[in-house]
């Protein structure tokens, strides 16, 4: 029995190292690729419909309109995702204004404004710091409406002569507006007792 030769000998030939296959991959165009294969996928849908035209009997120039029709049909089928997208923005944006304005008004109502004056207040106060990440903010909201009448107060309403925050509107029913009754010489008798 021979034992193995622990050594190398010197006239033997080395194992050549192997190459790795990373460095000789070749390099793809993605985007060839992908127009490679959309015009693959169009050819072929022409050649099925002119196959499909031709089985129904129509001539060459009859095909050409009715494969135009059918492309026109199809490019009007096909979602505009762009549009429908630029959509729903919208209408988030529009619901988030909603929002502002509505937190703006019972902010400004909060504050003493007249509610006639209110418009005014939305209008001048600026909001753009009070929407962070599509939610409300109520104490930048509040800044906000604070500085506009800090800056203008003449906007703020004038306070209820009786404190109260209520106003009396109209007449109290007694036929004048100034809460006095009518001088009038109406008999006081035990039946009339309302001196109508």
């Amino acid at each position: 029995m021979a034992e193995p030769n622990p050594t190398p000998n010197p006239n033997e030939p080395k194992p050549a190292p192997q190459e790795t296959p990373q460095e000789n991959a070749p390099a793809f165009d993605y985007d060839k690729l992908a127009s490679l294969i959309t015009g693959k996928q169009s050819v072929t849908e022409d050649t099925v419909l002119k196959s499909y035209f031709k089985e129904q009997g129509l001539s060459a120039d009859e095909m050409k309109e009715a494969i135009g029709a059918f492309k026109k049909q199809k490019a009007e089928n096909t979602p505009d995702f762009a549009k429908m997208q630029s959509e729903v923005e919208s209408a988030n944006n529009a619901k988030l204004t909603a929002e502002v304005n509505q937190s703006a008004t019972l902010e400004a109502v909060k504050q003493g404004v007249d509610i006639a004056t209110v418009p005014y207040v939305l209008k001048i106060a600026d909001f753009s710091k009070a929407v962070t990440d599509g939610k409300v903010n109520a104490e930048k909201l509040t800044e906000a409406v604070k500085k506009v009448l800090d800056d203008i107060p003449a906007l703020k309403g004038k306070p209820a002569e009786n404190g109260t925050g209520v106003k009396k509107i109209g007449g109290d029913g007694n036929g004048t507006s100034d809460g006095t009754k009518p001088k009038a010489n109406v008999p006081t008798k035990k039946w009339n007792r309302f001196n109508i």
